[in-house]
């Protein structure tokens, strides 16, 4: 049951950090401090809410996920794909968070390469995978040189 509560508490934090930088045109560090803050401070007020294992847990989940919903809109604008990093963000922090040791921190570590499977994932769907950065290079080389 914990590790449901954390998957949404990663979902929550990315997509209401997304939402508000959309919506209310905050910058991704505001909009990612200050929901941070505001869940920290719950759960530092109010500790006997949940366990303490819980009590620990969820502000660092969600201050992680945090750093998916500051992406840029001009990668992602899907609500969709923000939840679903968020859920990759939670299995790979779950499973791996401490090989990430002394790599910029295992939560912004993780966050990153979850945005990165995602956002690499509309090319392994794609028939162009291996060329979808190289068309221009090759239309580049097609072309006849001109005649001094």
């Amino acid at each position: 049951m914990e590790i449901v509560v954390l998957i949404v508490t990663a979902l929550a934090g990315a997509l209401s950090t997304f939402y508000c930088c959309r919506r209310f045109m905050w910058s991704p560090v505001r909009a990612s401090a200050l929901l941070s803050m505001v869940v920290a401070l719950i759960f530092k007020v109010f500790p006997d809410v949940v366990s303490p294992y819980l009590n620990q847990t969820i502000p660092v989940v969600f201050i992680g996920a945090t750093f998916i919903g500051m992406v840029s809109s001009r990668q992602t604008t899907s609500y969709l794909g923000i939840g679903l990093a968020a859920v990759v963000y939670s299995v790979i922090l779950f499973h791996t968070s401490e090989y990430f040791e002394g790599y910029g921190g295992a939560l912004g570590t993780t966050a990153c390469v979850a945005l990165l499977v995602i956002l690499s994932s509309r090319y392994m769907r794609s028939d162009k995978k291996a060329f979808a950065g190289s068309r221009k290079v090759v239309r580049k080389l097609q072309k006849p040189l001109r005649k001094p």
